[in-house]
């Protein structure tokens, strides 16, 4: 019974959401039927409209209303209206109402998955979560399950609602948008082409799509700015140019940095694709150009798709919206050139669509920051899915010439890219690839199908082996680490720094308890207030001078990680070896003794000296610090980071107010052994990956080992299975261990020989 209990509760919840989602279609059918049925048979129209809203009232009204009343009275309210209109045979009303009303189940469901997800119930998530509509799917971009993986991920205990809830909102606010997006392209256009219907229809679509994205439009812009959009949204569809204004520039989703340098890099690669594909369909000059192939214009118009759909999702997070829009308005112009083309109406020569991409590219890239336009390996395999799509598209139309072109183009980008970097580190998956491509038996590869003239099921299966190849590759190719172990890390970083300025600041600030001397603190405390903040202008600096070379990516992130990985070593060796302490806190009290013996000038003199004291004895290990991050940013982004960041700088305030406000005497010497221990773990995590990271950029020879580590090895510690990065791993500790005790050894024997060479009493 124990056994069978899990199982009819997920039995039981996901009948519960099948019947929502269920119900919520029903009625989404029924009306779209009654849409049809108003221009033959109004009557029945109206007898439908009433079926939908007898399945709202039953069915899903009263969960509704338990999440919030006032959506469930709209869609009663939108229901009413449209039973109505289909009554008086007023089809544009109609329209708008039964698109006000499966928006509002829409804005329903995605508030009760909300709130469901924030108060951890999964079973009540589950119910709701069927209800939902996806991101426009196209060539360029797939159906996101990120919800769902969210849900089933908090439902096993391995993440907290608050994950969850932006994973949630990952995925549905960023369809919700796109879907917003789409009703206003599709309501320019029938606005243009004079469908009154159409444009109802639209216009209430986006208004609906909007109210789902309202909440997080207040979060971005204010209450004022949120009144003024709805006011613009109800008087849609005349109002579009200003709600175009008015959503410029927002984004409901966020976007991680590792998302817009991939969009950014789409938006580039398929710019240039447009071209080579326009330019295989037409020939001859301005005036005078043919058609040679439809199926390149056709796969040149998808290209341009994509690349504008990519900039799409970047333009509202562009800090020049005027440029912005300069772009789009060269994205509509391409887009008329190959419309026309299409249509071999004024067809446009290959020339002048080469000017215009250029034209716009340049513009791209001068409106992207740097760090979108680093080198991706996951862009080069987009466009490599793109290509082999076009390549399978061109043999089931019977072009095989062009499928050969699409084929190798695909494989160019793979040989340029990708495989050079993967030969070394998996030679099985290169030789897997090579015979997919080529001339491959099980399953036969793409040369030996196009050659042979295969048939669309054969296609297929060497398409889907080829998917699950650069599947393969992505993963191998992947330098990230797992963002929590990346946190980890930068909360070790953070703390073991804090404290070891932590324990500056009170050697420093022992002796100064007396009332006599007391004041002379205050000096101190605003110098090491002011290397906090110069710590911060440092991140910034060091943010910006980095963003300047994002462009060159992996070769970035090595470079920067070789330097941590030097300082770190030195800063190790010199701790163990006591020689930092020894030698650096002595100066400290040198300079303190020097300032407070008066052999300087006037009190202003003694004041600045111990701000300057107390700046230089923290800015250290702040710069430090800096330093250390800025690797792990390179490798996983600002805001993972920042999360670690956060959590040592709470660690590090706990001790300092323990120390500090309730003089409380902690065990800092072992509290910096134990520190200096995870710093050697951080150390192994560092050098396995900055070593992996020289091996694909070339700057590193890759022997394998004759085992395989799991893909978690990699994301959590570092580990690859090569020589290189396994041995250079195990000197570093060793090495920073070893001067551990070899130092702990040397100062045991000295105090032996002092000892012996005492006279005894």
């Amino acid at each position: 019974m124990r056994r069978l209990l899990p199982l009819l509760l997920t039995l039981a919840s996901t009948a519960g959401a099948a019947d929502l989602a269920t119900a919520a279609q029903t009625v989404r059918t029924a009306l779209s039927d009654a849409q049809v049925e108003l221009i033959l048979d109004p009557q029945h129209a109206a007898t439908l409209t009433r079926q939908a809203q007898t399945t709202f009232q039953r069915d899903l009204a009263p969960a509704l209303r338990e999440v919030d009343p006032a959506i469930a009275r709209q869609v009663a309210g939108d229901l009413e209206r449209a039973v109505k209109a289909a009554g008086r045979d007023d089809e544009a009303n109609f329209a708008a109402a039964r698109s006000l009303a499966w928006t509002g189940l829409l804005s329903g469901a995605y508030r009760a998955l909300e709130g469901a997800v924030r108060a951890n119930d999964v079973v009540a998530a589950r119910r709701w979560l069927p209800l939902r509509e996806y991101r426009p799917a196209n060539r360029f971009t797939r159906l996101n399950a990120d919800v769902t993986e969210a849900v089933e991920a908090l439902a096993r205990g391995e993440i907290q609602p608050q994950a969850a809830l932006l994973g949630v909102r990952a995925d549905l606010l960023d369809g919700y948008q796109a879907r917003l997006a789409d009703a206003l392209t599709h309501l320019g256009q029938a606005q243009t082409q004079g469908y009154r219907i159409r444009a109802a229809e639209q216009a209430a679509l986006a208004r609906g799509y909007f109210e789902v994205l309202a909440p997080t439009y207040r979060e971005q812009r204010g209450e004022a700015a949120l009144k003024t959009a709805r006011e613009a949204f109800v008087a849609l569809p005349g109002s579009l140019p200003r709600v175009t204004t008015l959503i410029n520039g927002f984004r409901a989703a966020p976007l991680s940095e590792r998302e817009r340098a991939r969009r950014a890099s789409q938006a580039l690669r398929y710019l240039n694709l447009v071209l080579v594909e326009y330019a295989r369909g037409v020939s001859g000059a301005e005036g005078h150009v043919v058609v040679k192939r439809d199926l390149e214009i056709t796969e040149a118009r998808t290209f341009l798709s994509g690349a504008a759909g990519a900039f799409g999702d970047l333009a509202p997070l562009l800090g020049d919206q005027s440029g912005a829009d300069r772009a789009r308005q060269a994205f509509e112009t391409l887009a008329a050139d190959l419309d026309r083309a299409a249509r071999q109406e004024n067809v446009p020569s290959a020339a002048r669509v080469q000017q215009g991409v250029k034209a716009l590219s340049a513009q791209l890239s001068t409106l992207f920051p740097a760090a979108w336009q680093r080198h991706d390996a996951s862009g080069d395999l987009d466009v490599i899915r793109s290509q082999l799509d076009a390549a399978v598209r061109a043999a089931a139309s019977g072009d095989y010439d062009l499928a050969e072109s699409g084929r190798l183009d695909a494989y160019a980008t793979l040989e340029g890219g990708p495989e050079a970097r993967i030969a070394v580190f998996a030679p099985d998956l290169k030789l897997r690839l090579e015979d997919l491509f080529w001339n491959g038996e099980q399953p036969k590869g793409l040369a030996r199908l196009i050659r042979e003239r295969g048939d669309a099921a054969a296609f297929g299966q060497t398409r889907a082996q080829l998917d699950v190849a650069l599947d393969d590759t992505a993963k191998l190719l992947g330098t990230d680490a797992a963002p929590a172990a990346v946190a980890t890390n930068a909360g070790v970083i953070v703390f073991r720094e804090g404290l070891e300025a932590v324990l500056i600041l009170a050697a420093l600030m022992g002796s100064l308890r007396r009332k006599q001397v007391r004041h002379l603190r205050r000096p101190m405390w605003a110098g090491a207030a002011l290397a906090l903040v110069a710590s911060v202008l440092t991140w910034l600096l060091m943010q910006g001078t980095l963003g300047l070379f994002a462009r060159f990516g992996e070769k970035l992130s090595a470079v920067v990680s070789v330097i941590a990985i030097g300082v770190l070593l030195v800063i190790m060796n010199w701790f163990f070896h006591n020689v930092y302490w020894t030698d650096r806190m002595a100066a400290f009290q040198q300079q303190k003794h020097h300032l407070m013996g008066g052999r300087v000038g006037g009190h202003l003199a003694q004041v600045l000296g111990l701000v300057v004291l107390g700046f230089t004895s923290i800015y250290r290990e702040g710069f430090e610090t800096v330093l250390f991050l800025q690797s792990l940013v390179l490798q996983s982004g600002t805001g993972v980071v920042l999360t670690g960041t956060g959590l040592g700088l709470a660690a590090v305030l706990g001790v300092g107010v323990l120390v500090f406000a309730l003089q409380a005497k902690l065990p800092m010497k072992k509290l910096l052994v134990w520190t200096g221990g995870m710093i050697c773990a951080v150390l192994f995590v560092m050098v396995g990956n900055t070593v992996h990271t020289l091996q694909l950029v070339g700057w590193l020879p890759v022997h394998a080992l004759p085992a395989s580590f799991p893909a978690w090895a990699g994301l959590w510690s570092g580990l690859y299975a090569t020589w290189e990065g396994v041995v250079l791993q195990v000197v570093a500790v060793v090495a920073v261990m070893g001067s551990y005790f070899l130092a702990e050894g040397l100062k045991e024997r000295q105090l032996h020989r002092r000892l012996a060479a005492s006279p005894s009493r």
